[in-house]
């Protein structure tokens, strides 16, 4: 799906249109050079809360568990006696959901993945660490999108990569292919231990999961956005009914069919394993949402013979990893992901779960407190500049003439006064892209009207200043204002 028109200005993204599909994935990664915020139908907004919540807090009505929350690690009882914890979903929304894990005594770089993921249950230590089926049948995958986007609210470097089919979505009124067409298979023997219902959660309009399957206490995969549950899955959504979560154990088989994709082509999907531990400047900032990003592993990894081979061919990267990377931390620099100092790293404020306003087409959430300076996930040498709130909206940008690189940017007493512009996709011909057909290996070309300007400076291994002064020139930064934010790892 594309936007309704080519966006070239801060000002221009704001009266945007969205589609949802667009929503559905928190921008489809092929428009990246069009999109900066993500909207959302109203139906689907998370209420905001204006105070901060206090974790561990009783919720003051009975919570209904996955049903929408407004204080971030507020807990209570349902009406079924289960103990819930007002949780931040994958997609930006608060949810009541049953408690994981007690951030106040694990860490995501020091506890295990069956800490992570297990929910108080046995993993199997003897299960598989290797994958021995592909996710669908990749002679009708259209392309792969690896790790490491920075895409609209995404605003730090993505943890899973993106397959899509070829093919229109589907219609209220027509289906884009018949059942069938598009199945999604198990890659590995193992058991679904919970599944999220996002047409529950997020009103959307079509069947739309998140499957979480636990091969083994060394490997675990996640698929996102994916359609109607199939084969041993198919009872759970008459198990889930209106509560959009599901938690328990279904054993599946490798090359199981778990899913059918046919109606909204495309899907997620993401690898975590203790096989590769990312290298992140700070594990612990993860520690209250998405702890599991240290485990994130590039799938291609746990593939082999011709499987990985047609996958690699599918990537849209050229350069090795062929699956992408998130590992773009480099402690001394100005590179990889920052959060606001005492902002709780990538969990955000907690004030605000993900809320967009449509007529005006700014997008605020959690992400608003992130910021990442690294290398795109196609052309790695483009270095993109993805802000997290930029007047308002989730944003990403080049430096003029592609000049910075971020890993430049080290412990000084002056700061770098950073020109940023707007880019788009081009063929290797230097030819302009057609999104909805990109091609193996192209490159960002930065634009060169000067939307603004970002100073930073690097005080110390994890510590940096920056100030945003959108709709400026370098010539027109004096000195660091009282404006100017800490930022840390």
């Amino acid at each position: 799906m594309a936007l309704s028109k080519k966006v070239t200005s801060p000002s221009e993204v704001n009266r945007s249109e969205y589609s949802w599909e667009m929503m559905r994935r928190l921008l489809v990664p092929m428009v990246l050079f069009l999109a900066a915020c993500g909207g959302a139908n109203e139906n689907s907004e998370s209420k905001a809360n204006s105070q901060q919540p206090t974790s561990g807090a009783v919720a003051s009505t009975q919570p209904v568990e996955g049903q929408i929350c407004a204080d971030l690690g507020a807990r209570g009882t349902s009406a079924s006696q289960i103990e819930l914890e007002c949780q931040l979903m994958p997609d930006g929304l608060y949810v009541w959901r049953p408690p994981m894990n007690d951030p106040a005594q694990n860490s995501g770089a020091q506890s295990g993945l069956q800490t992570v993921f297990g929910g108080g249950h046995e993993c199997d230590p003897s299960g598989p660490t290797e994958y021995t089926s592909p996710t669908g049948d990749v002679t009708k995958f259209a392309y792969i999108y690896p790790l490491g986007g920075m895409i609209g609210t995404h605003i730090t470097p993505i943890d899973h990569i993106y397959v899509y089919y070829p093919g229109a979505m589907s219609t209220s009124s027509k289906p884009a292919n018949p059942a069938g067409t598009y199945l999604v298979t198990a890659p590995a023997d193992g058991r679904v231990i919970s599944v999220e219902d996002f047409q529950v959660g997020n009103n959307y309009p079509y069947p739309d999961y998140r499957i979480l399957i636990e091969h083994s206490c060394n490997l675990y995969s996640v698929f996102i956005h994916v359609g109607p549950l199939q084969g041993p899955l198919e009872p759970i959504i008459a198990e889930m009914g209106s509560k959009g979560m599901w938690t328990g154990s279904i054993e599946v088989k490798s090359g199981e069919v778990i899913a059918d994709e046919s109606g909204q082509p495309g899907y997620d999907f993401s690898t975590f394993s203790d096989k590769h531990v990312v290298a992140l400047a700070n594990p612990d900032s993860y520690r209250e949402a998405e702890n599991w990003k240290p485990y994130t592993s590039n799938p291609f990894d746990f593939f082999s013979g011709d499987v990985r081979s047609q996958l690699e061919a599918k990537s849209l990267r050229v350069k090795e990893p062929l699956g992408g990377t998130i590992e773009w931390d480099l402690v001394g620099t100005a590179r990889g992901s920052w959060f606001v100092k005492d902002s709780n790293g990538y969990r955000g404020l907690g004030s605000q779960g993900a809320s967009f306003d449509n007529h005006g087409k700014v997008a605020h959430g959690y992400w608003d407190t992130h910021l990442a300076l690294a290398p795109d996930a196609v052309d790695e040498s483009a270095f993109i500049f993805s802000i997290g709130d930029w007047e308002g909206c989730p944003c990403q940008f080049m430096s003029f003439g592609n000049s910075v690189d971020p890993a430049t940017i080290k412990k000084s007493d002056q700061p770098t006064v950073i020109e940023l512009v707007d880019f788009e996709q081009v063929n290797a011909d230097g030819s302009r892209m057609d999104p909805s057909r990109p091609t193996k290996g192209y490159r960002l070309r930065p634009g060169t009207g000067v939307v603004g300007v970002l100073a930073l400076q690097v005080l110390d291994d994890n510590t940096m200043k920056v100030e945003k002064l959108p709709g400026k020139k370098a010539s027109d930064f004096t000195g660091f204002s009282d404006k100017a934010v800490i930022y840390v790892r």
